[in-house]
């Protein structure tokens, strides 16, 4: 029989087909809210700039190479809500604007001229958000990156749209002789209305009261902030750095004692297979379709990340292939799996090391690794037991393994005194010694295209201890005596490989952590605080983490000086628009309290906080500046004519339904994938919570907190200038 086994495609299938589906939900939701707050035919050519920046999208990622994969999908749908937050702001004023009284072609040229700078600015701001995510390297580098090319494509497509293409609709889609009319007008005319009256009342109100009483709103900004951080640092909201989702493969490897023979390698393979199916009977009863396909491999490891000690002998290594039904087809958890097959093998006797881990995706590594650095090969073996001892105290920790496997029995030689007198040294013992049982070469010659040589050695069967002990070594002088007489002998249990990093011993401490137990940035914590340390001090060593905490620490720095760029260009571009100093501080101000609805949708859901939440809150502080810049852009304007506090309100009354469309079409977009109960799709999930939640926080930060901050600037400002004339006056007298 032929059979298929590991078929990726069937997994990338499931998972595109999962996100397309998510997409196509999210995109009904945004042209929803689209009709909702917008006139149809104004909704009806915004909506329509969505597959045009979507397909200009796709023809860039053609010509640069990029693929369409999960992450790339996930761009997209990101994008969704964001590619149509220009067109908004466009559409939604220049329909203000022909609601004053304007005509359809003068409305749409105002839409567009009016907001240029700001729109453009806005868009220049998000793109330089997500700019650091093309800085981060290595492997988590090439997972995310096609992310910000993906946004930062769609996000040009929708700017040359919305100013070269969206008004000339706009022109024949503001046309008075075309009422809405049917059940849908009449729902439009009433919801317009209620809008209305929340804008003048209700929000009117909050707005006011959050200006006038402006340093008790900025207090309460910081006082959520400090909340949200703490909860993160308590430990409330966990963290962990890339979670795999749930594998429907797992691989088992084992190794046998040193000079084990490879039929008993053979046999506790098959065993190792029936404790398997024991494991999945004790599971899922005798008749469970759970395991669709073991199978055994001998004379090597499987997995991506075998066990740690993989010996150089082919006979004592095996490995067990194992796939599971899919993911979203079984109850039973991969986790729960590995955990009864552990119970079911137990201790076997001349089985070394028995590790069982899942298929895993994101950057390699094992969860858990402890590089030890320095000192004897005995000094690194006895470390990593007594690391091995301190690990296995901790819950959820299993696999527990090191790559500095014992070997064969060895006979160490020693030159002593006499041999020393005699003029032999540790160089000659070891040649002769090697000649002896190895062999030594006469004489080499060519013979046509190949080299022959001519090897002079003893027996082959008579080799064994005793002729070793029996054998004649000859001086410098000529002098020959028994070798006896010459070394002493000792006889040790050495090891099968010796690892080696920048010239020093390594050896490396492996295990997996169970995620529903401890997470491993708590194992680390937990063994520095409780031993680690000393273990090193006592054997006169160093040790590093390696795996995925390598990988966590490169992304990290990665991400702070991309952080940091990514800050100062939307500074930049801030002061440019703004021409000052002080005013984008004012912008950026709410950049930090998308932190704060970050956190509040971790909690809510109870997951964890990955990296790629993380990631999406770099991405989120571009998008919740677009509103906070055309909220300011606004309130600028009407401080020609209005006090600074009569125009805070005012200008935030006049970007309500565009901050609040502009944030539901990416929520909107978003909002399916939260609700997504596959499996398959639970390590994207963080992202959209950081983004749906985050907007919604930055949403009523951006009408409450930034009409506050236009003020308390205001106020600094006349402070200022009233401290300069009083230094001025005394000057002056």
């Amino acid at each position: 029989t032929l059979e298929q086994y590991d078929v990726r495609a069937r997994s990338i299938e499931q998972r595109i087909g999962l996100l397309v589906r998510n997409g196509l939900s999210g995109l009904l939701l945004v042209v929803a809210v689209l009709f909702l707050f917008l006139n149809v035919r104004v909704a009806f050519w915004i909506a329509a700039g969505i597959p045009a920046a979507m397909l200009a999208a796709v023809g860039l990622m053609l010509l640069s190479g990029q693929t369409i994969n999960m992450i790339s999908l996930f761009g997209m749908i990101m994008a969704i809500g964001i590619v149509v937050d220009d067109a908004i702001v466009v559409g939604e004023h220049a329909e203000a604007r022909f609601r004053e009284g304007l005509s359809p072609l003068h409305a749409a040229i105002a839409g567009a001229q009016r907001m240029a700078a700001p729109v453009t600015s806005a868009t220049l701001t998000t793109i330089a958000a997500f700019m650091p995510l093309f800085m981060i390297s290595g492997i988590m580098g090439q997972i995310i990156s096609a992310i910000p090319f993906v946004v930062v494509a769609v996000l040009l497509a929708s700017l040359v749209e919305c100013f070269f293409v969206l008004p000339g609709h706009l022109s024949h889609a503001l046309r008075p002789d075309m009422p809405e009319r049917g059940r849908l007008g009449h729902f439009k005319a009433r919801f317009d209305a209620a809008f209305e009256r929340f804008r003048a009342g209700f929000f009117r109100h909050t707005v006011n009261a959050a200006v006038r009483h402006r340093y008790v709103t900025l207090a309460c900004s910081l006082a959520a902030l400090i909340i949200a951080v703490a909860a993160v640092i308590g430990g409330r909201v966990g963290y962990a750095f890339f979670p795999s989702p749930e594998a429907d493969t797992v691989y088992a490897n084992i190794e046998m004692v040193s000079g084990t023979p490879r039929e008993r390698t053979r046999e506790m393979l098959l065993e190792v297979e029936r404790a398997l199916y024991d494991a999945v009977e004790n599971l899922a009863g005798s008749d469970s379709d759970l395991v669709t396909m073991s199978i055994g491999k001998l004379g090597t490891t499987v997995g991506s990340e075998s066990g740690g000690s993989v010996e150089s002998s082919s006979d004592t290594i095996g490995g067990l292939i194992v796939e599971l039904q899919p993911s979203d087809q079984r109850e039973i958890r991969a986790a729960q799996l590995m955990a009864a097959w552990r119970e079911a093998m137990g201790p076997r006797p001349g089985l070394e090391s028995f590790v069982v881990t899942a298929q895993q995706t994101g950057p390699p590594g094992r969860d858990l690794d402890v590089r030890l650095r320095g000192g004897s090969v005995q000094d690194l073996k006895s470390a990593a037991a007594e690391l091995a001892e301190l690990v296995a105290r901790f819950p959820g920790v299993s696999d527990i393994d090191d790559d500095l496997p014992l070997g064969k029995p060895e006979v160490i030689l020693e030159v002593t005194s006499a041999g020393y007198a005699m003029g032999f040294t540790t160089e000659d013992v070891g040649r002769q010694v090697r000649n002896a049982i190895d062999g030594a070469v006469a004489k080499r010659f060519p013979r046509g295209d190949e080299e022959v040589w001519i090897r002079v050695q003893l027996d082959r069967k008579a080799l064994n201890t005793a002729a070793l002990q029996s054998l004649y070594l000859r001086s410098p002088d000529g002098m020959e005596a028994p070798i006896s007489e010459i070394v002493s002998m000792r006889r040790e249990t050495g090891f099968a490989r010796i690892r080696r990093e920048d010239g020093k011993r390594e050896v490396a401490v492996t295990a997996e952590v169970d995620p529903a137990v401890t997470r491993p940035a708590s194992v680390i914590r937990a063994l520095q605080e409780d031993g680690l340390n000393a273990i090193a001090d006592e054997y006169g060593i160093s040790y590093d983490f390696a795996g995925r905490a390598e990988e966590q620490a490169e992304t990290s720095s990665d991400m702070l000086y991309g952080g940091m760029l990514g800050l100062a260009m939307i500074y930049i571009i801030l002061a440019w628009v703004f021409s000052s100093y002080a005013r984008p501080i004012v912008v950026m101000s709410i950049i930090p309290l998308g932190f704060v609805g970050a956190v509040l949708g971790h909690f809510v859901w109870g997951v964890d906080i990955t990296i790629l939440s993380v990631f999406a809150i770099l991405g989120l502080a571009g998008i919740v500046i677009n509103d906070s810049i055309v909220l300011v852009t606004t309130i600028d304007s009407r401080r020609v004519d209005e006090p600074v506090e009569q125009a805070a309100v005012n200008g935030a009354c006049d970007r309500l339904r565009a901050v609040i469309l502009t944030s539901a079409t990416t929520i909107g977009g978003l909002t399916p994938l939260l609700f997504e109960t596959s499996l398959q799709a639970q390590f994207l999930i963080p992202m959209a919570l950081t983004l749906v939640f985050g907007l919604l926080v930055t949403t009523f930060v951006v009408l409450l907190l930034v009409p506050a901050l236009v003020v308390i600037q205001h106020d600094f400002a006349r402070l200022y200038l009233r401290a300069l004339g009083h230094r001025i006056a005394i000057g002056g007298a």
